[in-house]
C-alpha cells in the first residue's frame, strides 16, 4: 500500500460520517480512526503532537506503517480494533479460546470483544505463540488497547 492510498483513506474518513476505517491489502492492514475531529492511527503507541498539518500527516502514516500487527519481528502485539469488554471465552465458564504458551494460527479466534451487545471476535494476525495475554477477562478496553502478545514460534 503506497502513501497516495494511505493519503486518499485519510480524506475519505475525514469527509465521511465514518469514525472508523480498516483496510487490508497484500498482508498489510490499515486502520484508521477519527479522534477529536483528526484522524490517528490506532497503534499500541500514541501519536505525538506536531506543529503543522503536514507533520502531523506523516507521523501518522509512519506510526501505521509500524503496527506491531505488521511488523517483521519476532513478537507481535494484537491491539484492540473497538470499544468494548473484552472476554476470553464464548460463554461464561466455558473454556478460554486460548491461553499463554498455545500455539495458534493466524486467523484463529483469541477472544471476544462484545460492544453493543455484539461479540466481536478478536482473530490472530499471524501464527505464532502467545506469550501473554494483557487484559484480564471482563475488562473494558478501547481501540489500540493492547490485548495478546504474540512471539514466532
Amino acid at each position: 500500500m503506497d502513501l497516495s492510498t494511505i493519503e486518499r483513506l485519510m480524506q475519505m474518513l475525514e469527509n465521511s460520517t465514518l469514525n472508523e476505517l480498516e483496510v487490508s491489502e497484500n498482508g498489510m492492514r490499515i486502520r484508521l480512526a477519527k479522534t477529536a475531529g483528526r484522524i490517528a492511527g490506532v497503534a499500541t503507541t500514541g501519536l505525538l503532537p506536531h506543529d503543522t498539518p503536514e507533520a502531523m500527516a506523516a507521523a501518522e502514516i509512519a506510526a501505521l506503517m509500524a503496527l506491531p500487527e505488521i511488523a517483521d519481528t519476532d513478537e507481535a502485539v494484537i491491539v484492540a480494533g473497538l470499544s468494548g469488554t473484552f472476554y476470553r471465552a464464548p460463554a461464561p465458564g466455558a473454556e478460554p479460546y486460548a491461553q499463554e504458551g498455545d500455539l495458534i494460527e493466524e486467523g484463529e479466534t483469541l477472544a471476544l470483544i462484545e460492544a453493543m451487545k455484539m461479540l466481536n471476535p478478536v482473530e490472530a494476525t499471524r501464527s505464532g505463540r502467545i506469550v501473554s495475554i494483557l487484559v484480564a477477562d471482563g475488562e473494558p478496553v478501547t481501540p489500540g488497547t493492547p490485548l495478546i502478545l504474540l512471539a514466532s514460534d
